[in-house]
Formats: structure tokens, sequence, C-alpha cells
């Protein structure tokens, strides 16, 4: 099963700018499997992936990045792969 989910989410962000979207899921996956992996709850990985993609965003805003909202969905997103149903 996450196999699959890991599949679609990839083919997904594949047409959209495809390696930064990428990047971001697979970072958004390793913070929810982490965080799931401490003890932490399926919705607080999902929290937590959200999180570091708004925080990776400000940081870009700060420090004179490209700022992009859809790069805070697609580290988000990256939970899908650690959240169970």
């Amino acid at each position: 099963m996450p196999a699959r989910v890991f599949l679609v989410g990839f083919i997904m962000l594949a047409g959209c700018s495809a390696p930064d979207k990428t990047t971001h899921f697979i970072a958004g996956a390793a913070v929810a499997h982490y965080v799931q992996h401490q003890g932490g709850t399926p919705l607080q990985a999902c929290a937590a992936s959200l999180a570091v993609g708004v925080a990776k965003e400000v940081a870009d805003g700060r420090f004179g990045g490209v700022v992009d909202r859809r790069d805070i969905w697609a580290t988000g997103a990256g939970c899908v792969l650690t959240y169970r149903f």
C-alpha cells in the first residue's frame, strides 16, 4: 500500500516542475516518518511536515530565495506515505 501511495504522489508531482516539488515531497515524508518513529501520531506527523514546508518558505523569503506556496503543499503532501487511513 505505501508503495502505491508513493508512486501516485511521485507521478502527480512529476508534472509540476518536478525536481523541486519531488524534493519537497520526499522531505515531508522524511519528517513525517521521523515524527511517527519518535511516538507522534499520524496527524502530528502531517502537521510537522506542513510546518517544515512553511518554515522553509519563510526562510526563503527572509534570505532572498524564491517563495512558492506550492512548495508548502508539496512538503505537506509527503505525510501521505506515513499516514494510515
